[in-house]
């Protein structure tokens, strides 16, 4: 039987909820591990969440809210917070600093989000159709035809639509794209593509948010493992 490799929706933060969802895989922290980005912000552990991954070597693609880290989060080179406003308090970004307590772990990560991928592919895990597993933090949809591309408009909008596009899909023949990004209630499947994403760190919300949990795909099975938020714990 083909190895399964489990792929993470979006953290934000939410360090025991991580936890806890991967000790339901069967081989616990020893699985093959990729998450689909937005590893911080809103939750309150987003300095041990990255740190668990990079300690343990786990494949990472960037989140449009690593993206915003990078861009107005302090650096180095500049501490200017006056431009930050709209990550710090709408996007969750004040929480993501307070997790902090060690200026040589903060850059350490900063540095590590500055090497993720837009995208992962991996050849060797296949649906029964002989799809390839791809992993994105949103759907590449009809822009993954210009991943290649050298045009400077092809790359900007493929950069964007794989970071910030919602409810926009297509059936790429070759592949099988898990991503998270837009928040379901329940994981959506179909024939050639996985969204994740289950609003982990969302209060609760009968009407459109019953049940905010933390996901993962087990690929090529398709088997999933859900888990609520544990923050509060």
């Amino acid at each position: 039987m083909q190895n399964q490799i489990y792929i993470i929706s979006d953290v934000h933060g939410c360090f025991k909820s991580l936890k806890a969802l991967i000790n339901q895989f069967p081989n616990k922290e020893n699985s093959k591990i990729v998450f689909v980005g937005d590893l911080i912000d809103r939750g309150p552990s987003s300095c041990e969440v990255v740190k668990f991954i990079m300690d343990n070597n786990y494949d990472c693609v960037l989140g449009n809210h690593e993206e915003m880290f990078l861009e107005f989060a302090p650096s180095k080179e500049n501490e200017d917070l006056s431009n930050s406003k709209h990550w710090l308090f709408n996007c969750g970004g004040e929480q993501t600093l307070k997790s902090y307590t060690c200026k040589d772990e903060y850059y350490k990560q900063y540095d590590f989000m500055k090497t993720l991928p837009l995208y992962l592919e991996y050849k060797d895990y296949k649906t029964a159709d002989n799809r390839y597993l791809v992993v994105s933090h949103s759907a590449v949809a009809k822009v993954w035809d210009k991943r290649d591309s050298k045009d400077k408009d092809d790359i900007e909008e493929f950069e964007n639509h794989l970071l910030y596009s919602r409810y926009k899909n297509s059936n790429n023949k070759e592949i099988f794209n898990v991503f998270g990004h837009t928040i379901f209630s329940t994981p959506v499947l179909n024939e050639y593509s996985a969204a994740i994403d289950l609003g982990c760190y969302h209060e609760k919300d009968e009407s459109k948010l019953p049940s905010p949990r933390l996901c993962a795909l087990e690929f090529p099975s398709m088997k999933i493992f859900t888990q609520e938020n544990m923050e509060g714990v």
